[in-house]
């Protein structure tokens, strides 16, 4: 069904159907997923148009396209405010939007949806460089999830070879937060990591080739994956993470997230990350 345009939360916005899903993505200000859920059901995202910012920056919630730095976890870049409405391009099965061009970094950001069937779509995050100077960073694409009632499990390692190590990584103090190494949230079940979030700060980034992390609503039968393909050879985040889970205090937010592979943008080039959400 090609999307249609509606008004979301005061904001411009465009809806995608199928015959078990909705979407919604928001050009009006981002570009931002703001909705995902099943027909007639409730938002599996986490969505609060009016709370927490920082600066001109606010988290709004949903799916957004974020930037990392070398060297860094959260930078000044990361948090650049996506207020300004998009440019918006329909297909017959998807839309691309795209932010205006940031005048501090010359980037512009934006997301290219595609829906693949019922049940699965496309996501592209892409950056890409409209200055004149080369700039150094990866494509970041968290998802934010009411994470009440719900369990993330993040696939580990490899199958069907001879040599497999697993890499996790844990940021201990980040941007105001403070978490701890031993975790009740936190377990590892066959070659899995699953987190069941219980109102305290955590994270967990890891190296993991399958690229996958999933979501699961036991209540609503709901089972929600994202997954990107992982490079072995590329330079990834945080020592190689290219998959992260984030509980926020009191469970009032968690973050599925995927990073792309860091590499030198140079004037007129766009580095992606392309997630595959499948809905079951």
């Amino acid at each position: 069904m090609k999307p249609r345009r509606i008004l979301w939360d005061g904001l411009d916005a465009y809806e995608i159907k199928t015959d078990a899903w909705r979407m919604i993505v928001v050009a009006g200000c981002g570009p931002r997923i703001a909705f995902l859920g099943k027909i007639g059901g409730e938002n599996i995202l986490y969505w609060q148009n009016d709370q927490v910012s920082r600066g001109a920056w606010r988290l709004r919630g949903g799916h957004r396209v974020w930037i990392t730095r070398p060297m860094a976890d959260e930078s000044e870049d990361t948090y650049l405010p996506d207020n300004e409405p998009c440019a918006v391009a329909l297909t017959q099965s998807g839309i691309v939007l795209t932010a205006p061009r940031h005048p501090v970094n010359q980037l512009s950001r934006g997301m290219d949806i595609e829906c693949l069937s019922d049940c699965k779509f496309r996501v592209t995050n892409f950056v890409r460089n409209d200055g004149d100077l080369i700039y150094s960073g990866g494509v970041w694409s968290p998802t934010c999830i009411d994470p009440n009632g719900k369990q993330f499990r993040i696939p580990l390692g490899q199958e069907n070879v001879t040599w497999d190590i697993v890499k996790i990584v844990v940021p201990r103090i980040f941007a105001g937060n403070v978490t701890s190494l031993e975790d009740p949230q936190v377990r590892y079940e066959n070659n899995d990591m699953l987190l069941t979030p219980m109102g305290t700060v955590c994270k967990r980034c890891a190296t993991a080739p399958k690229g996958a992390l999933e979501m699961n609503w036991p209540e609503k039968g709901i089972r929600f994956t994202k997954q990107s393909v992982y490079d072995p050879h590329a330079r990834y985040p945080l020592d190689g993470c290219n998959v992260a889970v984030f509980l926020g205090k009191d469970n009032w937010m968690a973050e599925m997230e995927t990073f792309g592979k860091e590499q030198a943008i140079i004037p007129g080039q766009t580095a992606e990350n392309t997630e595959y959400w499948s809905l079951a």
